[in-house]
């Protein structure tokens, strides 16, 4: 199979209902790209939010040039997976020739998981990418740094090498920043691959094969490449930190403010639990879909996901620093959540061009174009029927707010949580949005709406308070999500809208 083909065939799967509803993080995106200066992006928006502000500015650009609709907002997630599966060919090619670079970006661009976030419009995409170009160029870095017996056997081939190996270094650190200032956890993949470096790639030193030094010197001169290597790669990293330490600072203080207001914040981060570590090898393996008797789920996906690992495990066992790299991220998040919650599969996107490659690896057991046809079908198979899964059936979508805010009635004012009211200001801007959690202070209308999504979240139960107030719910409409909307209708006592909350 020609590269062109495989990448012309996951640009069209890409393309299948791309303009499904956004959902609640996209509506957030749409409305600053769409509200705040770019300029002001940094100050106005990102200390409340959680992720460094280069994404936010890329799609401020893009919006301002493209629109903002469904399609144009996702287009450049669908973009940066193209990239990102482009570079996986290029490391696995490196690695182990052209076949095996082919069936790695196979694996990874019709992965479900890959294919359900190269249709949102959030970061993960775009760190993803980066994070693969990164990649990519520690690989040639190594693979040229590996190999100073041959730059040092002919003065002009070693002028050239070592010309492509500074250019190796600085985009590796270009990328790496870049990375870090999409999204804060390309740290732990960042880190990997500094650590790797320094201690992980087996380096020829010419002066001890040639016996040029003892012992004691060799161990001095080892020391002093590892130590140089180590400086020399965390450049990036350490530059973007530096940068963002400011903004970081604020945000970390806004997320301790979030954790003690929101009841259940850390629900949604994702605590250090086996659920939350089990739930990323499933996802990693079957997308996002999800369906009852929940037994049956994990019963299909796990079989599935013992199959993936099984096969990953073979691509380890021949590549330790792949199975390094794919392992000590998780590692580090796994500890990390313990202080601030961040165990949930999406975060460690990053991974799956490292499993994809580690698949690839398995499948090819030499540079010959020989393949074990056996699972690269049964694996290939399954990835593409779990993604038309999710492209074709519209249960398995983003959550339905297109949908459920035409069927609100403009004439009657919504309650719900403002901070979550973001994509009904994009489908309707017209709807008068009211603050759920004022409804016990308010002087409530005859008639009122209620979306109550993500109350539990904040440990909230708007039922008790209306009933305590007299007031009757009436019809009751249920939206993939899933998303509620109620029809309430309250006592004369009640009537007359104070406008407490409205936005």
């Amino acid at each position: 199979m020609q590269p062109y083909i495989l990448f012309i065939l996951a640009f069209l799967i890409r393309l299948i209902n791309l303009n499904q509803s956004l959902w609640l993080d996209e509506a957030v995106v749409a409305k600053v790209v769409k509200s705040i200066p770019f300029f002001q992006i940094p100050l106005q928006f990102s200390p409340g939010d959680f992720h460094p502000p280069l994404y936010y500015l890329f799609m401020s650009i893009w919006s301002s040039l493209f629109g903002y609709s469904e399609i144009t907002l996702r287009m450049p997630s669908l973009f940066f997976s193209l990239i990102a599966g482009w570079y996986v060919y290029k490391i696995g090619t490196e690695l182990k020739g052209k076949t095996v670079g082919i069936w790695a970006a196979a694996f990874f661009l019709f992965n479900p998981l890959i294919v359900y976030y190269s249709q949102e419009a959030r970061m993960y995409m775009m760190a993803t990418a980066f994070l693969s170009i990164a990649l990519y160029y520690f690989l040639r870095m190594s693979l040229r740094a590996g190999s100073v017996q041959a730059l040092r056997s002919n003065p002009l081939e070693s002028a050239t090498a070592i010309s492509w190996l500074r250019n190796d270094i600085v985009l590796f650190n270009i990328f790496s920043a870049l990375a870090m200032f999409t999204f804060y956890g390309s740290a732990f993949f960042i880190g990997g691959m500094i650590v790797g470096g320094a201690f992980v790639i087996p380096i020829v030193y010419p002066e001890l094969v040639e016996g040029k030094i003892g012992i004691q010197q060799g161990k001095l001169y080892r020391f002093g490449i590892r130590f140089g290597m180590t400086i020399i790669l965390c450049l990036g990293l350490v530059v973007s930190l530096l940068l963002l330490s400011p903004l970081l600072i604020q945000q970390l203080e806004s997320a301790k403010t979030g954790l003690l207001e929101v009841k259940n914040w850390s629900l949604v981060l994702g605590k250090a639990e086996l659920k939350n570590v089990f739930m990323i090898f499933l996802k990693f393996s079957a997308g996002r879909l999800s369906w009852y008797p929940k037994w049956s789920y994990y019963m299909v996906v796990g079989l599935w996901s013992i199959v993936v690992g099984v096969i990953m495990s073979l691509g380890m066992k021949k590549n330790k620093l792949f199975a390094y790299f794919f392992i000590l991220p998780l590692i580090v998040g796994i500890f990390i959540s313990f202080w601030a919650p961040m165990m949930m599969y999406f975060r460690f996107l990053y991974l799956i061009p490292v499993m994809s490659i580690l698949l690839s690896i398995a499948i090819v057991p030499s540079k010959h174009k020989v393949i074990n046809w056996m699972p690269t079908f049964v694996g290939m198979t399954v990835f593409i029927v779990y993604s038309l899964i999710y492209l074709l059936l519209p249960q398995f979508h983003r959550e339905d707010w297109k949908k459920m805010v035409s069927d609100i009635n403009p004439i009657q004012p919504v309650y719900m949580i403002v901070p979550s009211s973001d994509p009904v200001r994009y489908y309707n801007s017209g709807v008068s949005v009211y603050e759920l959690r004022d409804i016990q202070k308010t002087i409530l209308p005859e008639h009122i709406q209620v979306i109550p999504y993500v109350e539990e979240i904040y440990g909230y139960n708007h039922m008790d308070i209306l009933k305590k107030k007299g007031c009757v719910r009436g019809l009751r409409s249920e939206y993939r999500g899933p998303l509620i909307l109620e029809q309430w209708t309250c006592p004369a006592s009640f009537v007359g809208h104070a406008g407490v909350g409205a936005i």
